[in-house]
């Protein structure tokens, strides 16, 4: 059961990340980020993301119930962190935004320092969900997720110079994709 969800997860990431590189040069149009919220790109995403969030949490909760959590301290602290910082910091964004709306250009607050806090946020929380749940059947899709998450801003970032122009190159200047590069 744990493996049949763990490949439910990992295809659901995996087909993201299939789509998002290679559908363009199928003549698929750009996946991610998705040029309108009606479009099929909008619509699948969300879906296969669910695909590949809600499996891993229903493994990760039959396995913790099975063999219990390692590092609990450690590991809910990093969880709890990084996920909470993440839904904070999409706020800040705006929840359209962060599905690919072009509203306007955050460069203040969290976004003064990191040109994708959500993401390098979430990474903690995955982290600390690896630490909690070190399973090979928890840690692929985590894996997968966070491949996503390094491989996405290369592939906005276009788009959001064809949005914003010359104030997100300066924006891009200044400000590193992550928090170090």
């Amino acid at each position: 059961m744990i493996w049949g969800l763990s490949a439910l997860s990992s295809l659901g990431f995996l087909t993201i990340l299939g789509l998002s590189l290679i559908g363009p040069r199928l003549g698929l149009g750009s996946y991610w980020p998705p040029e309108e919220t009606a479009s099929w790109q909008h619509q699948s995403f969300r879906a296969l993301f669910r695909v590949g969030v809600y499996p891993l949490v229903a493994a990760s909760a039959i396995l913790g119930r099975e063999i219990g959590f390692a590092l609990p301290f450690v590991g809910c602290g990093l969880l709890i962190l990084g996920f909470g910082c993440a839904l904070l910091f999409t706020g800040k964004l705006g929840w359209k935004q962060a599905f690919g709306s072009a509203e306007g250009l955050v460069t203040t607050s969290v976004y003064a320092y990191s040109r994708n806090p959500v993401y390098v946020a979430t990474m903690f929380g995955m982290l600390g969900w690896a630490v909690l749940l070190p399973n090979a059947a928890i840690v692929l899709p985590l894996l997968l997720w966070a491949v996503l998450y390094i491989l996405a801003p290369f592939l906005e970032e276009p788009w959001l110079e064809a949005r914003f122009g010359d104030e997100y190159l300066a924006y891009k200047e200044k400000t590193p994709r992550f928090l170090w590069i």
